[in-house]
């Protein structure tokens, strides 16, 4: 059975999310740089690159933070 586009992303998603709850998000001084630089490497806009990231991480704080 071949997965879908769209549901590979799901999964990938989830498996990224999961790994980051797992392992922790460290915050680094040069992070915008570091992401700017994986995006390049990817192919994609870094502008893309750092607004996922931010969701990522904003989501992954509330989550530990959650009253």
């Amino acid at each position: 059975m071949a997965i879908s586009k769209e549901r590979q992303g799901e999964l990938a998603l989830l498996y990224l999310k999961n790994k980051l709850r797992r392992e922790g998000v460290t915050i680094k001084l040069n992070m915008q740089r570091q992401t700017a630089n994986e995006a390049k490497e990817l192919g994609i806009s870094p502008t893309e690159a750092a607004e996922f990231a931010e969701i990522l991480v904003r989501e992954i704080v509330d989550e530990a933070f959650k009253k």
